[in-house]
C-alpha cells in the first residue's frame, strides 16, 4: 500500500511542478514583451546624445550660430525625462502581472495547501483508525486518494482557465505599454528631427531667423524688391525717404 500511496504523491508533485513550470513561463514572456521598452528608450536616448554632441560645439562657432541652436533646441526633450517616460510605460504594465496571475496564483496555492495538509492528514487519519484492519486501511487510503484525485482533476481544470484568462489580460496590458512607448518614441523623434532641421535651415540662413524669437514683434512692414542691376549700382532709391525715428521699429524684407 505504502508503493501505491508514493506513486500517487509522485505524480502530484509532478503536477505541481508542472503548474510552477507555467507560472514561471508566464512571467518570463511578460517580462520580455514588455523588455522592448527599454531598449528603446536606449536607441532614443542615444540619438538625443549624438544631437547633443552635435550642436554643443555648433553654438560656439558664431553668436549667429549660437542664437540658432537656442531657439530651436529648447523644445528638444531631455534624455533623462524620455527614459522616465518610457520607463513608466513599462513598470506600470509590470506592476499589474501579479493582480493578472492572482486567480491562477491562488489556484496552484490551493492545490500544494490540500496535498500538503488535506491529503496528508487523510493519510494519517486512515493508519490511526484502521490500524487493526488491512482492509479498512486499504479502502480508507483509496477512497483518501479518489478524493484527492478528484480535487486534483477539478483545481487544474481551474487554473488552465485563469491561465487562459490571464494572457488574455496580458496581451492586453502589453499593448497599453506598447502604445505608451511609441506614443513617447514617435513625439520624441519628431520633436527631435524638426528640431534639428530648423537649426539647419536657420544657419544656412534658409530663416531670416536668429534672433531671441524669430517673431520681432514689430508691426511695421516693409519688402524691398531687388533687381539684378541693385547689385551693380553704386546707390539705389533710398526705400526709408519720408521716414522718420517716431515710426519706432521697421521690420524689412528683400525680395529678388
Amino acid at each position: 500500500m505504502e508503493d501505491y500511496v508514493r506513486q500517487n504523491q509522485r505524480q502530484y508533485e509532478a503536477k505541481l511542478s508542472q503548474l510552477e513550470h507555467d507560472l514561471a513561463t508566464f512571467r518570463d514572456v511578460y517580462a520580455r514583451e514588455l523588455g522592448v521598452i527599454p531598449v528603446q528608450a536606449d536607441q532614443l536616448v542615444i540619438k538625443l546624445e549624438e544631437a547633443k554632441a552635435r550642436l554643443n560645439p555648433i553654438e560656439l562657432i558664431d553668436l549667429w550660430h549660437k542664437q540658432c541652436v537656442q531657439n530651436y533646441s529648447a523644445s528638444i526633450p531631455l534624455a533623462v525625462t524620455v527614459r522616465s517616460a518610457l520607463t513608466t510605460c513599462s513598470n506600470t504594465a509590470q506592476s499589474n502581472l501579479n493582480s493578472i496571475l492572482t486567480n491562477t496564483q491562488n489556484t496552484y496555492n490551493s492545490l500544494k495547501s490540500y496535498y500538503a495538509s488535506n491529503l496528508k492528514n487523510s493519510l494519517v487519519d486512515c493508519e490511526k483508525r484502521n490500524s487493526l484492519s488491512q482492509l479498512n486501511y486499504t479502502i480508507c487510503i483509496t477512497t483518501a486518494m479518489a478524493t484527492t484525485n478528484a480535487f486534483t482533476v477539478k483545481t487544474l481544470k481551474a487554473f488552465n482557465t485563469y491561465m487562459q484568462a490571464a494572457k488574455c489580460a496580458a496581451d492586453g496590458r502589453i499593448t497599453q505599454a506598447w502604445d505608451c512607448a511609441f506614443a513617447a518614441v514617435f513625439s520624441t523623434s519628431s520633436i527631435l528631427g524638426e528640431s534639428m532641421r530648423l537649426i539647419d535651415d536657420c544657419i544656412a540662413n534658409k530663416m531670416a531667423c536668429a534672433s531671441v524669437a524669430c517673431n520681432t514683434g514689430c508691426n511695421n512692414h516693409m519688402i524691398i524688391a531687388l533687381r539684378e542691376s541693385d547689385f551693380q549700382n553704386t546707390t539705389i532709391v533710398n526705400p526709408f525717404f519720408g521716414l522718420d525715428s517716431k515710426i519706432g521699429c521697421l521690420e524689412v524684407k528683400f525680395k529678388y
